[in-house]
């Protein structure tokens, strides 16, 4: 009987032992599913160099003079604000681990075939994070997602999505404006056209009255404004959403594809010359059309020569009435432009 009584407690011992590291387990198990983290510890180096991998394809991207470059697509701009985000969200957004182990990589959208890859290097090519990211969370297009170290069996529930800033074209990232939004210029206040026949010789600026004070609680009011054109030797006063519509389009102005800068180009077409208000200068060369039967303009402080369909280029030059009349229809200037071509 003394035997039992012993076996009995030992047996009560291990149970209870067993009970305590079961239970030990799973709240370690919680803590740690529950505690935000990065995905890696934070890089000291910043990043130089991104790489951005769906399937097969590839696309990279590096920071040169403060800008970013798309290198292989005759150093096209990339969109600042767009890697910003992806490596904001590779490299500071916080994420809670969601499996260790085995883990469905295919529903969870991490397998190689629909996984999106990155790799972030800082100066000399050291690698600084390297992630697959998943299906988002709950579902496509949501603010968060799925994501995997690279090499690691370590899936968290990351509290970003990179995925948000690639657009649906290839290769994406691109900043297809003519007027890349990495010049920095400032608004408009002036432009001179020169072509031959066109009786439009300049478009400026003239502020007419100052800012009204700032009210609590509202956004701060810009000053007023009036826009004169110098048409046939003549001074006219445009109408102002007109003119503003114009200059807006001419800022949002996309080209559809890029050309090789290094080919003759002939500015046959005529040119703008853009002063913005710190008098910066930006000249658009309007070209001849290219094999797709689209005409080209060249950026000369970028050399970057873009590809335009024959109603956006256009539109480069306005008639009076788009300048000088209330149109009973909608601005051309107001309507959107094509993006740039290619899907993945």
């Amino acid at each position: 009987m003394k035997r039992l009584h012993l076996g009995l407690l030992a047996l009560l011992a291990l149970l209870t032992l067993a009970n305590y590291l079961l239970e030990n387990r799973q709240q370690t198990r919680r803590q740690q599913e529950g505690i935000l983290r990065p995905l890696i510890p934070a890089p000291s180096a910043a990043p130089q160099r991104l790489q951005v991998q769906l399937g097969q394809q590839t696309w990279t991207y590096v920071l040169r003079e403060g800008h970013w470059r798309y290198p292989a697509y005759f150093d096209a701009f990339a969109q600042a604000e767009g890697i910003d985000y992806v490596l904001e969200s590779l490299l500071r957004a916080p994420g809670t681990v969601y499996a260790t182990g085995e883990a469905d990589l295919p529903r969870l959208g991490l397998d190689p075939e629909h996984a999106l890859r990155f790799r972030v290097e800082g100066e000399s090519n050291t690698l600084l994070v390297e992630a697959w990211i998943g299906q988002g969370i709950p579902g496509p297009g949501a603010q968060e997602c799925y994501a995997r170290p690279a090499g690691a069996d370590t899936v968290f529930h990351l509290h970003a999505n990179p995925r948000l800033a690639l657009s649906r074209t290839a290769p994406p990232l691109l900043d297809n404006r003519v007027l890349p939004a990495a010049l920095g210029r400032k608004p408009v206040a002036r432009i001179e056209f020169s072509r031959p026949g066109y009786p439009l010789r300049s478009l400026h600026r003239v502020q007419t009255g100052a800012a009204p004070p700032p009210l609590p609680g509202r956004p701060p009011q810009l000053p007023e404004y009036q826009w004169r054109a110098e048409w046939g030797g003549q001074d006219l006063i445009c109408g102002t959403a007109n003119a503003f519509a114009y200059v807006d389009f001419l800022g949002q102005l996309r080209w559809t594809s890029l050309a090789d800068p290094r080919l003759p180009f002939a500015s046959a077409q005529g040119l703008l010359r853009l002063h913005d208000e710190a008098d910066s200068v930006d000249v658009l060369e309007l070209g001849a059309g290219d094999d797709h039967g689209r005409l080209l303009v060249r950026l000369q402080s970028t050399g970057l020569v873009g590809a335009l369909e024959p109603a956006q280029a256009a539109l480069l030059f306005p008639t009076r009435a788009a300048l000088l009349d209330t149109l009973p229809t909608a601005s051309p200037y107001r309507q959107p432009t094509p993006p740039a071509a290619g899907n993945f």
